[in-house]
């Protein structure tokens, strides 16, 4: 019985971190268009970027831990700030915030 525990706690623990993986990969993506995006000066296009990379990232951070959960929220944290900042139309503090963000989430992608 115990063999059977530690077996599917194991294949749990694979499941969450290839989960976590995907999530945070795909945030990557969104969050590199978003900053090409605003550097072009498509707020639209940022923005929606934004959303789905903070999407993202927040579902990752649901089955993270450690180290790369903490980069995570950090990175969680500009990107909402980066959304904040664009929808007042601030696309350079967007931008900033972005580059910060995609700091963390490279960081918690490792």
């Amino acid at each position: 019985m115990k063999k059977i525990i530690l077996i599917i706690s194991t294949l749990l623990f694979f499941s969450f971190s290839a989960l976590a993986e995907q999530h945070a990969d795909a945030a990557l993506e969104h969050a590199n268009a978003a900053l090409s995006q605003g550097k072009e000066g498509n707020i639209g296009q940022l923005t929606e970027h934004l959303v789905q990379a903070s999407h993202h990232t927040d579902e990752a951070i649901k089955v993270a831990s450690g180290p790369t959960k903490a980069h995570l929220e950090s990175g969680s944290k500009h990107l909402h700030e980066a959304i904040k900042s664009a929808n007042q139309g601030h696309g350079g503090k967007a931008i900033e915030h972005v580059k910060t963000a995609l700091e963390h989430l490279k960081a918690g992608d490792k």
